[in-house]
């Protein structure tokens, strides 16, 4: 029974060795076969490619040569007398020495008669023409319009040389070939046309011509025999290749090579211009035996293989398994990934949408309710620019982490990108968990955070909207809490607001009014108003500040109800572009008018300062306008330093350099830096109005205005004070030294046929 069994297992064994051995062997001619196919493929491509750029270099050369020997066809004179004769010898003569790849150039009449050379005038012995065949060939085609003709290599009459020789015709005025003007290049240097052809052993270029004879072979055979060579026509498998089919712009084929008598690899290549084409040989033989030297070495690796592959297909079992396990964990990752904020680990949007649709199937069951937040920080911005993204990256994940915890499980945090955060408040059913939610949010983001050295400081603002009173779809419920986060957010920092009608009344307000800007800037409906600015000592209007209006429906409206929208559209780019345009050349043309020390003073936007081009907007309206530089001031915010300082100084130091005034608008209402005036360097400073309305009445205000006034003339600058309207508050600025005041006391803004008024009035008292 053992041994039966022990017949079995050899039987098996021997099955499986013969049935592995005939796998192999099959296998093994498989890829002879194919690696020889293989093999002769990228041989055959590498010697085409060489094939084609050297036919295009060659078919360039050629090229050349015909053109000179046609522009000097051109020079030559149309007569044969003995005095045009002679001076076509010296002309011929120049040009061999001016192109010495020719060996000479010849003059024959159409009949072949040579009636000089480049090396024997007219007058000398000249030889007696033994190739009047091909050169009668040669006039034939001419006669046919061709302006040149390429012979086949020839032994010369002359001096028993090979040479190819390139016949142009020269025609009376009736197109009729009069006379053939030829060149002669060397057989024999054949460097010119293989210029840069580098070549492997044993292989050969040639150039044919399409009646079999072989004007051209590179490298030359060290024994040639030229008649052999050049002489007759060639035979063999490219000749009869190229003739069955027709001459064919590229390919290849295989076959005998008359020249070295062996088999042969060819690639060829027809030349454009030309009838010619150049064909690459290599032997079959040679490459058989690269080949069998690489067969010998994979047989080796193949005995090799087959002693360790026992091993190798083991170990390849384990690396499938880790690698199948690798590939699962990378899966997840990626899936992972797909779904979640790679900074904090939260879910994205794609994640949070699909939490919610499952939020409202659950609170549809449960006739609960969901609540959707929109969180924005506030100014993580600043602290993102001015810090760096390593510090507002960590900031975003102590965030989040605070965020997390005033969360159930079943609720969803999601980040959005950059510092916005969405929150999913699932099964509702006492609104006043959203409240104690918000509530616990903001509390949990006041405590400072501390990082390198840093405190910082982080708040949010919180929109609500809730499924199903505002929407029953995540985007509308997202639009709609959005909405609402903007106006918590313009109601201060730190707060909260639940979304109403009335904000969505009041988007479609903010979409009226953009239309509106659009439609203002395609129709020239916007326009300027001024208003005076008075020297406090003189009396005198010394400037105006340009006020931008809006007509609408033969109404005027002021900046106040569309500027922000303006901002956040990004359309006060273009809209301060024309304000600057339009105040340079009202400026300018007030001054023409004799008003020649008036300034203009134009308000700047933040954005266009950070996001359009305001040094070259400003160039183009002081060079379209003619008005002088200083002639013009850019009031500029406080906040407008703060932001992206090195940009903005950079701006601001280009223009003062021309000529052009700074101000800072509403100091004292904001950041209030000191250092930052002196970095920028500013001309004026203009005090703001809350201050200056109620200075007789409040001390507070007073001791600002003085201080301000004070810290302007200690610093250099000049003081403006405007929204001034009373009498005693012109006089309590006078005292304190303000250099010029601007109000309703004096005007309010006017149009520009009123301020030219205003001016000539004040100029007449």
């Amino acid at each position: 029974m053992a041994d039966k069994h022990s017949y079995r297992s050899l039987r098996n064994l021997k099955l499986g060795f013969l049935a592995l051995t005939f796998l192999f062997l099959t296998t093994g001619s498989l890829f002879l076969w194919y690696s020889w196919k293989t093999e002769k493929a990228h041989e055959v491509q590498y010697i085409s490619t060489l094939a084609e750029l050297t036919g295009r270099s060659i078919n360039t050369f050629f090229d050349r040569q015909e053109q000179i020997l046609t522009d000097l066809e051109a020079t030559l004179p149309k007569a044969a007398t003995p005095g045009d004769l002679k001076h076509i010898h010296l002309m011929l003569k120049e040009a061999v020495a001016s192109h010495p790849q020719f060996t000479r150039m010849t003059l024959a009449d159409r009949d072949g008669r040579l009636l000089l050379t480049s090396e024997i005038g007219p007058d000398g012995p000249l030889p007696t023409r033994n190739d009047i065949k091909d050169f009668q060939i040669a006039v034939q085609a001419l006669d046919g319009g061709q302006p040149c003709y390429l012979d086949r290599a020839l032994k010369s009459f002359i001096d028993n040389e090979w040479l190819i020789p390139i016949r142009c015709a020269m025609r009376d005025n009736h197109e009729k070939v009069t006379h053939v003007l030829s060149g002669t290049l060397p057989v024999n240097q054949q460097q010119a046309l293989w210029n840069d052809v580098s070549l492997s052993k044993d292989a050969s270029l040639g150039l044919l011509r399409d009646d079999a004879f072989l004007i051209s072979r590179y490298p030359s055979p060290q024994k040639i025999n030229f008649e052999d060579m050049y002489g007759k026509p060639r035979n063999g498998k490219l000749v009869e290749y190229l003739r069955e089919n027709r001459f064919p712009p590229r390919g290849a084929t295989e076959g005998y090579n008359s020249v070295a008598q062996a088999d042969y690899l060819f690639a060829f290549y027809r030349l454009e211009h030309h009838p010619l084409t150049v064909f690459m040989s290599t032997p079959v033989e040679g490459l058989r035996a690269k080949w069998l030297w690489q067969i010998q070495v994979v047989l080796w690796l193949a005995l090799i293989q087959a002693i360790g592959g026992f091993a190798i297909f083991r170990w390849s079992m384990r690396q499938q398994l880790a690698w199948e396990q690798d590939r699962e964990t990378k899966e997840q990752q990626i899936e992972y990934l797909a779904h979640h904020d790679a900074l904090t680990q939260l879910p994205n949007r794609v994640l949070a949408a699909d939490r919610i649709r499952q939020a409202f199937s659950f609170a549809d069951r449960d006739k609960a309710k969901v609540a959707l937040m929109f969180l924005d920080l506030d100014n993580f911005k600043s602290i993102n620019d001015s810090l760096g993204h390593g510090i507002g990256d960590r900031v975003l994940r102590e965030v989040s982490d605070r965020l997390q915890s005033c969360l159930r499980e079943t609720d969803t945090l999601s980040r959005q990108g950059g510092d916005e955060f969405l929150i999913i408040l699932s099964s509702i059913h006492q609104p006043e968990r959203i409240t104690r939610v918000i509530e616990s949010i903001l509390q949990a983001l006041e405590p400072i955070i501390h990082l390198e050295g840093h405190e910082l400081a982080t708040s949010a603002s919180i929109g609500i909207a809730i499924y199903p009173n505002d929407g029953r779809d995540f985007e509308t419920l997202l639009k709609k809490a959005d909405m609402a986060m903007y106006h918590a957010k313009e109601a201060g920092r730190s707060t909260y607001r639940f979304f109403t009608e009335e904000m969505n009344i009041g988007a479609e307000e903010d979409l009226r009014i953009r239309n509106w800007l659009r439609h203002g800037l395609s129709h020239n409906e916007f326009l300027l108003h001024y208003q005076p600015q008075v020297n406090l000592q003189t009396g005198k209007v010394v400037g105006a500040e340009a006020l931008l209006r809006l007509q609408r429906d033969g109404q005027i409206i002021a900046p106040a109800r569309f500027i922000s929208i303006a901002e956040d559209s990004g359309l006060i780019v273009p809209i301060g572009q024309w304000v600057l345009s339009e105040a340079c050349h009202q400026a300018r043309r007030w001054q023409q008018t004799g008003h020649s020390g008036l300034t203009i003073a134009v308000n700047i936007s933040a954005v266009q300062l950070h996001r359009g081009d305001l040094e070259q907007s400003v160039l183009n309206a002081l060079e379209q306008s003619g008005l002088p530089p200083s002639s013009l001031e850019l009031e500029l915010t406080e906040s407008m330093l703060v932001d992206n300082t090195d940009r903005v100084l950079g701006i601001v130091h280009r223009l003062q350099a021309l000529g052009v005034h700074f101000s800072i608008d509403d100091f004292g209402t904001g950041y209030s830096s000191l250092a930052y005036l002196k970095r920028f360097n500013l001309h004026k400073l203009k005090i703001d109005r809350s201050f200056v309305q109620d200075m007789n009445h409040n001390p507070e205000d007073a001791a600002i205005v003085k201080a301000l006034i004070q810290m302007s003339s200690s610093l250099g600058m000049r003081t403006i004070a405007e929204g001034v309207e009373l009498e005693a508050t012109r006089v309590a600025l006078a005292a304190l030294h303000c250099d010029e005041i601007q109000g309703y006391l004096y005007s309010p803004p006017l149009a520009e046929d009123q301020f030219l008024a205003y001016l000539e009035s004040r100029l007449g008292n």
